[in-house]
């Protein structure tokens, strides 16, 4: 079956920025969707999953869903690993059982951050932190499954379906004259819409499995992302109190409980040596917000 054909498929995680922006997509592109938020099934419940995936029929299973705060992982490593690695591998192996393929969402964080440059899936794996360490818990849970598993690694995801760091350092701009992010920790924001493209495009080619870099290209800081968006919508008419993005350090950022890899931007030679379009993640930034900010405070919609 290719995405040409109307698929059965199972989006996890879809009160997230990505699973809303799969689920959606999907639908739009004439397939059959059922979409499951938090509330539908809990991960830390093996005997939820089971049910809902032993009783179900379908062709493919996106699992977007899991316990992203770095925070809360490395307050609640246990808990962690049950939802990041033990119910992906069993979500993997209801796929197998059913035939069906999967895409295991998981996270540029798995990545040695230590040397500069663009990672590639073949390049060491050092995870730091429990968040980290156990999505690549979950990442090897699926690939030993036996299913038809792609894991999908992403980074700094922005989308229409919840605020993201964009989002946030805007709203800041417009309140207050100061802002600052960090200036010394580099990867890729990558928009969810393309990301649910790219996603479709892999479910299209039965025999692709295996370990894919996705998202948009280039990379940058916190610092240099928040700079973007704040001159795009300047650019567009919306007024800010804020209009430069101060440089903090990761040494500064005392609330954080959990380690953040500093070099993770990764390289998409390997998506696009199939055929699937990404593009620069200033274009995509662009877009998003051309799309959703564009119209507010009496600005032009057009």
């Amino acid at each position: 079956m290719t995405m040409n054909e109307a698929m059965r498929v199972i989006v996890t995680g879809t009160g997230g920025r990505l699973g809303g922006a799969v689920a959606r997509h999907l639908r739009l592109r004439g397939h059959r969707v059922v979409a499951w938020d938090r509330k539908a099934v809990d991960l830390g419940a093996p005997e939820r999953i089971d049910d809902h995936f032993g009783a179900a029929a379908y062709d493919a299973v996106v699992h977007c869903a899991a316990a992203t705060s770095l925070e809360w992982c490395e307050l609640n490593p246990e808990e962690a690993a049950v939802v990041n690695a033990e119910a992906a591998g069993r979500i993997a192996r209801h796929c197998r059982e059913q035939g069906a393929r999967m895409v295991q969402v998981s996270t540029d964080y798995v990545y040695d951050g230590t040397v500069p440059g663009l990672r590639r899936e073949c390049d060491l794996l050092a995870p730091c932190g429990v968040y980290a360490r156990t999505k690549l818990a979950g990442e090897r849970a699926v690939l030993e499954s036996g299913a038809r598993v792609v894991v999908a690694r992403v980074s700094w995801v922005f989308g229409p379906d919840r605020p993201a760091f964009p989002d946030q350092l805007i709203e800041r701009a417009r309140r207050e004259e100061t802002c600052a992010a960090i200036g010394d920790k580099w990867s890729t924001p990558c928009y969810s819409v393309d990301l649910a493209e790219q996603i479709e495009g892999l479910l299209g080619m039965e025999d692709v499995e295996g370990v894919f870099n996705l998202g948009n290209t280039g990379e940058c800081t916190w610092q240099e992302y928040g700079q973007a968006a704040l001159d795009l919508v300047s650019e567009m008419g919306i007024p800010l109190r804020c209009r430069t993005v101060g440089a903090q350090t990761l040494a500064e950022m005392t609330g954080f409980l959990a380690p953040r890899p500093v070099h993770t931007a990764m390289d998409l030679t390997k998506l696009r040596a199939l055929g699937i379009p990404a593009r620069p993640w200033r274009e995509a930034l662009a877009d998003y917000l051309a799309t959703y900010y564009r119209g507010r405070d009496g600005q032009s919609a057009e």
